[in-house]
Formats: structure tokens, C-alpha cells, sequence
């Protein structure tokens, strides 16, 4: 609770700095907005599960390719998992992102990605077998407070296994969509959803569905430091899932952007 005060106050003041109109920061959801050329974000999440003591951090690098329209990035998950009292690296994503379409009003982008085996399966770290991932994603301008971001994708792992050795090809499908109302340019209030069904492996060639959905209130706000815009943010995920009840989280996020070349 404390750290929440801490937050809104910093974020009073922040409203005080003068900063560009915050764009490609929404936590759980993709913006559609592509890098200017020679334009680098590095962004930074951690998340720690209010019930157990599993957390995770994810570091994500955002490169422009030549043009706003090609994009190329990167993501290194660590995370520490109670149930095997395991710390480590996860999978990291490889992602390529190409801008279709964009104007004041409306954006959309194509991602095609690549997961890689980095993380350790025994430890319940990686999947121990690549997925490979692509989405639609959508960003538009309802008025001059209101920003709407929608994702749609399917994800495929072909042969994604047990510990006990069978395996099975496991697809997910997800749709997100994130709501951003902006108090001011530099601060935001966000309302996120994230919803996904996907398969697992349960014996050999056999899978199960399962589903979840996330429902995440944020605040974020943004101020520059000559070139360079920082957004510091704070959201409280809570998971409605296949099992029963409800896991809640609380997300830290900060996003550091600025031209290099």
C-alpha cells in the first residue's frame, strides 16, 4: 500500500513534467505503433504473484529495421517458480513486427514470432520445444482521451511434452484488448483484458483445452529527459483461469525510450 502512494504521488508530479503523448506502453497488450527510425525502447516488467512467491521479470529490447514499418525485438524472461523452488532463465522470445497501415487514426501491425528453448524444462522453466507465434494487432484513436489497442493471434508448439516423456502438438488462440483514457498526455489510466484457450499435453497425442482470462487495472505516466521519455507503471492483473478462484498479481513496469542513431 505504501508503494501505491508512493506511486500516485510521483505520479502527481509527473503530471507536472512536460512529456510527448505516451504510445507503445500498454503492459499486457500490444500497441500497434512501430519504432521511428533510430529510435530504441528497452522495457522492463516484473510481476509477483500476491498468493505464492512467484515472480517473474522480463526484459524486452525494441529496434527499428531501416523504417518505421519493419521492427525487430527481442525478450529475456527470469522468473522463480515456488512449486520447484527453481530461479532462472525462460524461454526468450524472438519477435519481427511489420507495420501495415498507419495514420493519426488508425494503426495495424503484423507480428510473426519465434520462442526459443532457453529455458530449463526440467526445472518447469521452458517448454523445452520451439512455438512459433503470430497476431494481428490494432491500435485506434477513438477521440482526443480515448485509445483502444486490440490483439488477435494462435500460437502452435509442435510436440510440447511431459516430464514423463509424451508428447502432443498444442495450439493456443488469444484475443486481448486494452482501454487507455488519458487524464493528460503524460498520464494514463488503462483498463486491460487478455483472453486465451490452448491446449495441453496430457498423454501421447492426446491434449486438454483450457482457458483464462485477465482483467488489469494500470496507471502509467510518462516524462522526458532531454530526449529520452521514461514511463514508470503500476497494474493489479487478477487471472480467472481453468482452475478455481482468482489469482492476483501486482505488475511494475518501466519503459525507457530514446533516439540512439
Amino acid at each position: 500500500m505504501n508503494f501505491l502512494k508512493s506511486f500516485l504521488l510521483v505520479s502527481c508530479l509527473g503530471l507536472l513534467s512536460f512529456a510527448e503523448p505516451i504510445e507503445d506502453n500498454s503492459f499486457l497488450v500490444e500497441e500497434a505503433y512501430n519504432q521511428d527510425p533510430g529510435v530504441v525502447q528497452f522495457i522492463n516488467v516484473y510481476q509477483k504473484s500476491n498468493k505464492t512467491k512467484d515472480w517473474s521479470y522480463v526484459f524486452i529490447n525494441e529496434l527499428p529495421i531501416l523504417s518505421r514499418a519493419h521492427q525487430f525485438s527481442y525478450e529475456i524472461p527470469y522468473s522463480y517458480l515456488e512449486s520447484t523452488d527453481k530461479t532462472g532463465l525462460g524461454d526468450i522470445k524472438l519477435n519481427y513486427r511489420y507495420e501495415f497501415f498507419g495514420n493519426d487514426t488508425f494503426t495495424t501491425t503484423g507480428r510473426l514470432s519465434y520462442v526459443t528453448t532457453t529455458g530449463k524444462f526440467e526445472d518447469g522453466l521452458g517448454a523445452g520445444v520451439n512455438t512459433y507465434e503470430a497476431s494481428l494487432i490494432t491500435s485506434v484513436k477513438i477521440n482526443e482521451q480515448w485509445v483502444q489497442h486490440w490483439n488477435v493471434g494462435v500460437a502452435h508448439t509442435p510436440k510440447a511434452k511431459l516430464a514423463t516423456g509424451e508428447t502432443a502438438d498444442n495450439n493456443r488462440f488469444f484475443w486481448n484488448l486494452s482501454n487507455v483514457y488519458l487524464i493528460t498526455d503524460a498520464f494514463n489510466f488503462m483498463l486491460e483484458f487478455a483472453s486465451s484457450q490452448k491446449e495441453a499435453t496430457i498423454g501421447q497425442g492426446k491434449t486438454e483445452w483450457s482457458s483464462q482470462f485477465i482483467v488489469s487495472p494500470s496507471l502509467r505516466y510518462g516524462f522526458d529527459v532531454g530526449d529520452w521519455q521514461f514511463v514508470p507503471g503500476i497494474a493489479m492483473p487478477s487471472t480467472v483461469g481453468a482452475n478455481p478462484g482468482t489469482e492476483n498479481q501486482t505488475l511494475v513496469y518501466l519503459s525507457i525510450e530514446g533516439k540512439i542513431w
